[in-house]
């Protein structure tokens, strides 16, 4: 009878904390939510815009090993597609992009976006040249970053749109980085 009793208090205490970690799961998970939905620098979208110039530094970066994969140009349609573009419009920008410009003036939003897709990009094809890297590097600067966060952020994104990458921690290793 003592073991009844003691295997049924030992039951409720297991249920109780597997409910209490539920709550607090559930709890993280809306905090989260609700400090993604309130930073604009944690949202993914590009403004219409910035768009064109976007697409055209990735197809730059993409061009910069010599030639386009496949995986890189899917990467490039989708991100176009994500943001209102068809996919005929992001071929056409394929094709013929645009020169790189300045950067600087682009919001801080897009700016995390942004240098969070080159290094996607660089790393798509699971072959990252010596130029990929310098070219990301350039991009980070021209965004106001060190050229060194390319190398920190490396570590931390993956080339899978189906794993999302912490935004909140990415932000915080691009704030150690930013220069403005």
């Amino acid at each position: 009878m003592e073991n009844i009793v003691m295997f049924t208090f030992g039951a409720i205490i297991f249920a109780l904390y597997l409910v209490g970690y539920v709550i607090m799961i559930n709890k993280a998970h809306k905090f989260q939510q609700t400090d993604m939905e309130n930073d604009p620098e944690l949202k993914a979208h590009y403004r219409k815009t910035d768009l064109n110039r976007v697409l055209s530094t990735l197809v730059h970066l993409a061009e910069s090993d010599g030639h386009i994969s496949e995986e890189e140009q899917k990467m490039i349609i989708r991100i176009g597609k994500e943001n209102g573009l068809n996919p005929d419009q992001v071929e056409e920008l394929i094709k013929d992009p645009k020169p790189l410009g300045a950067m600087n003036d682009l919001p801080r939003e897009a700016k995390l976006e942004l240098i969070i897709d080159v290094i996607r990009l660089m790393k798509i094809d699971n072959k990252v040249h010596q130029q990929e890297i310098k070219f990301c590097e350039n991009i980070a600067v021209k965004l106001g970053y060190r050229a060194e966060v390319v190398k920190d952020l490396s570590t931390y994104i993956s080339t899978s749109v189906d794993i999302n990458s912490d935004k909140s921690l990415l932000k915080e290793i691009v704030n150690k980085f930013y220069n403005s």
